[in-house]
This record gives structure tokens, C-alpha cells and sequence, in this order.
């Protein structure tokens, strides 16, 4: 009984934590969800991952978690969102992964070591939260010691994107 009660109380959290997504936003929504609002610029694009790419205007703020945002980007394919990028602090990375595990549940974490130029080495986490066709990455260092970066990613879509990219006629691509 006692089993029972506990799997019915978690029932409507596993539901929520089903869908990824940032602020309301959805991996797989229109790309008119990002592009009516003011705040945001979207361009076309070429690119592997998509061919829109939505982030803020100069100027405009974002927070994850309370934490500042350093950049924010929304990539789309036909239409709808494929992924989300955001770069924070990396002394922000802590408190934002401890609100996306308040939020989504328990990750998978990954360590590595991690060399910069001068030879220190450190502690590379990665955190990975996996839904049957979505992902959600959360990296301590990306690209300098001082930024981490929180990906958001439509498995579905990425799978779909590298066929139709397979498929292409070779002589439409000069």
C-alpha cells in the first residue's frame, strides 16, 4: 500500500519531467514561440544542427536558476526548436545544476580531466539528463575554465537533420 502511494505521488513529477526546455519553451516548438518575441533575433542559417538560429538582442537580459546568462541560442530545423545552448559562469555551474536536478531528477555524471595551456589540470563534470528523444547536457568547463555551458537537445530532430544531410544528391552540394 505504502509502495503504491509513494508511485502515485511521483506519477505527475515524471510527467512534467518528460518534456525539456527553458522557460516554457519546448524542444520541438514553433520557431514563432522565439521569433514574436522582442527580445529575441533570428537568422537563417546553414549549418549541421539547423537552419534558424534565434538568440537575444544586445542588451537584452536572461537568467537560468537566478544565474546570468552569458549567451543564449535557440536552434531550429524546419520550423521547430532542435536545441538550446546557454552559457553561464562557471561559478554559477553548481547552483544551476542543482536546480536542473530539483527539476528534472537524477543525472548520469561523467568526470574527465581537463589540461589548460600552462598544464594545470581539472575536473571536467558533465551532467546528462536522457528522455526517449531529448537530451539535456550541463558541462563545468566549455571552451575556458570560466564558462560552462546547459544544452538542450532534440535527439529526434538531430536523427532526422544527419539523414536527410546523408541523402542529399552530392551534385546539389557545390
Amino acid at each position: 500500500m505504502r509502495t503504491l502511494l509513494l508511485l502515485a505521488c511521483a506519477l505527475p513529477l515524471a510527467a512534467d519531467a518528460d518534456s525539456l526546455g527553458f522557460k516554457g519553451v519546448e524542444l520541438g516548438s514553433p520557431l514563432a514561440r522565439i521569433a514574436s518575441d522582442p527580445r529575441h533575433e533570428c537568422h537563417a542559417v546553414n549549418t549541421p544542427i539547423g537552419d534558424t538560429i534565434c538568440g537575444l538582442r544586445p542588451n537584452e537580459k536572461e537568467t537560468i536558476a537566478g544565474a546570468p546568462v552569458v549567451s543564449l541560442f535557440y536552434f531550429y530545423d524546419v520550423d521547430h526548436l532542435s536545441g538550446i545552448q546557454i552559457t553561464i559562469s562557471e561559478k554559477a555551474f553548481q547552483p544551476v545544476v542543482a536546480a536542473l536536478t530539483a527539476k528534472y531528477g537524477a543525472s548520469v555524471l561523467s568526470v574527465e580531466k581537463v589540461q589548460n595551456l600552462k598544464g594545470g589540470a581539472f575536473e571536467n563534470r558533465t551532467y546528462l539528463w536522457k528522455r526517449p528523444d531529448s537530451s539535456l547536457q550541463a558541462l563545468r568547463y566549455s571552451g575556458s575554465l570560466d564558462k560552462s555551458l546547459i544544452r538542450y537537445s532534440d535527439e529526434g530532430a538531430l536523427r532526422r537533420l544527419r539523414l536527410r544531410r546523408a541523402n542529399k544528391d552530392p551534385n546539389m552540394d557545390l
